[in-house]
C-alpha cells in the first residue's frame, strides 16, 4: 500500500484533521489527548480498511516485494530497515530495539512533506544533523559592496548571517499500531508507520511553521523574533483588514516592499473556514453568460488553505522567507501515560528540528474578525461513542 495509493481523504479524515489542529493550539491536554486519540483511531481505521480489501484481493502476492514495489503497492526496504522491522515483529514493538529506527524513513517522510503538503514544500526546507549548527542569511541584509571595503565589515557580515540550534528543538509524533500488525510482516509495517508518522508530522510540522513559540519547537510566522519571555516569543500585532479591495491588500504589499521581504511569490495562508465564509463570497462572481468563476486577490497573492492558521487570521509573506531546518535522527520509545488507544501499542517518536523566520518582516498577520461573510450553520454535537460500540478494527489474518 504505497503512500499515493492511500485515501486519507475522507470526510472524517478532515473532520479528524481540523479537531486534532484546533487542538494543538491550545494549552488544554485533556483537549489534544482526545483529538490525538480520535485522528488516530480514524487513521489507523483508514488504512486497514484498506490493508485488509487488498490482502483479500491479493492474498497469493501479499509477500511477494518485488511485485508489490513495481507497482508501487509497498516501500522496497533497505537492509538497514528490513533488519529493524524485522526485528520489530519478531518483538512485537518497535521501541527499545537493538537497532535505531532507519534516518532513511524518516528522509523519505519529509521528502514527501515537501512534495504533497502546500506550505511545507514551499518554506526553505534545509536538512541538518542534531551536532550541527545551521548558519543561513537574511537576503534582506548587504553581504556584498562597490569600491571600499567599509572598515566594520566583520560586523556587517555578523549582521547578515545567523545561526540555528535544532538540538534544542524536537517534533513529537505518536505512532498507533494494531497489534495484529506486527502479523503482517516487516515490510507492511513499515509502510503502515511511515504512513502513520507522515500523517501526524504533517499536522504537527504545519502548525509549528504558522505559530510556534519558540519554546522547544520553531518559531513560527506569526510570532515576533524578539521580546520573548523564558524562550517563549509573542505573537505579531495584527493589522485589522476589513476587507479584500485593493487599497487595503496594497498597504500590506507596501509593508512588505518596504521591508525588501517581497522576494519572491507572495502567499496568503488562511484557514478553511475562514476561505470559505470570508474570502470565496468576495472573490466569486457570475458572468454575463451566467457562469460563476472565482478570481484572484487584487493583489495576485496565491490562496493555500490551512487548518494550522487560527480563525479570523490571514498571514502574508513569501515562504521561502522561512527556514525549516531538520535531522533525520528520531527517538522512539513507548508511551504509557493515560493517552491509550485498546489493542494497540501507543508509542512516542521525537525528532529534531528547528524553524524561523529569515528577517522580522517576512510576514504580517491581518486580524478579519470584522470582514463581512457568509454565515455558518451551527453544528451537530459531537457524539461520544461508547466503549463497547467500537468495531475492533484490526485485520483478521
Amino acid at each position: 500500500m504505497s503512500l499515493k495509493n492511500l485515501d486519507l481523504q475522507t470526510p472524517s479524515m478532515a473532520e479528524a484533521r481540523e479537531k486534532l489542529f484546533a487542538a494543538l493550539r491550545t494549552d488544554n491536554v485533556e483537549e489534544q489527548k482526545e483529538a490525538m486519540n480520535t485522528f488516530m483511531v480514524g487513521l489507523e481505521a483508514s488504512v486497514n480498511d484498506q490493508v485488509k480489501g487488498y490482502i483479500a484481493q491479493h492474498q497469493d502476492a501479499m509477500y511477494d516485494e518485488a511485485v508489490l514495489a513495481e507497482r508501487g503497492l509497498r516501500r522496497k526496504l533497505t537492509s538497514t530497515e528490513r533488519k529493524f522491522f524485522a526485528e520489530a515483529v519478531e518483538k512485537q514493538k518497535i521501541g527499545g530495539l537493538d537497532d535505531r529506527f532507519p534516518e532513511t524513513i524518516i528522509e523519505d517522510i519529509y521528502h514527501n512533506l515537501t512534495q504533497e503538503h502546500p506550505i511545507i514544500s514551499l518554506v526553505d526546507v534545509q536538512e541538518g544533523t542534531v551536532k550541527t549548527k545551521f548558519v543561513y542569511g537574511d537576503s534582506t541584509k548587504k553581504r556584498a559592496f562597490w569600491g571600499n571595503i567599509p572598515s566594520d565589515i566583520k560586523q556587517i557580515l555578523l549582521d547578515a548571517f545567523n545561526e540555528l540550534d535544532i538540538s534544542a528543538s524536537k517534533l513529537s509524533g505518536f505512532i498507533a499500531i494494531p497489534k495484529g500488525y506486527y502479523e503482517l510482516g516487516p515490510s507492511w509495517l513499515a509502510n503502515y508507520v511511515i504512513v502513520f508518522l507522515q500523517e501526524v508530522m504533517a499536522a504537527s510540522l504545519e502548525e509549528a511553521i504558522i505559530n510556534g513559540d519558540g519554546k522547544g519547537k520553531p518559531l513560527g510566522m506569526m510570532r515576533k523574533l524578539s521580546d520573548d519571555t523564558g524562550g517563549v516569543y509573542p505573537e505579531k500585532t495584527p493589522i485589522v483588514l476589513a476587507d479584500l479591495k485593493p487599497k487595503s491588500l496594497a498597504s500590506i504589499r507596501a509593508a512588505l516592499a518596504k521591508a525588501k521581504t517581497d522576494n519572491g511569490v507572495v502567499s496568503v495562508l488562511v484557514n478553511s473556514t475562514d476561505y470559505w465564509s470570508k474570502l470565496f463570497p468576495n472573490l466569486a462572481y457570475q458572468t454575463q453568460a451566467g457562469v460563476w468563476v472565482t478570481t484572484q486577490l487584487p493583489t495576485g497573492d496565491q490562496i493555500i488553505t490551512s487548518h494550522a492558521v487560527p480563525g479570523n487570521r490571514m498571514i502574508f509573506g513569501v515562504l521561502s522567507n522561512y527556514l525549516l531546518v531538520t535531522a533525520s535522527s528520531v527517538e522512539i520509545t513507548e508511551y504509557k501515560e493515560t493517552l491509550a488507544i485498546e489493542d494497540m501499542d501507543l508509542h512516542i517518536a521525537k525528532f529534531f528540528g528547528k524553524g524561523i523566520a529569515k528577517n522580522e518582516n517576512a510576514f504580517f498577520v491581518a486580524d478579519i474578525s470584522t470582514m463581512e461573510g457568509a454565515t455558518i450553520p451551527d453544528l451537530d454535537a459531537t457524539a461520544v461513542v461508547k466503549s463497547e460500540d467500537t468495531i475492533n478494527p484490526t485485520p483478521s489474518l
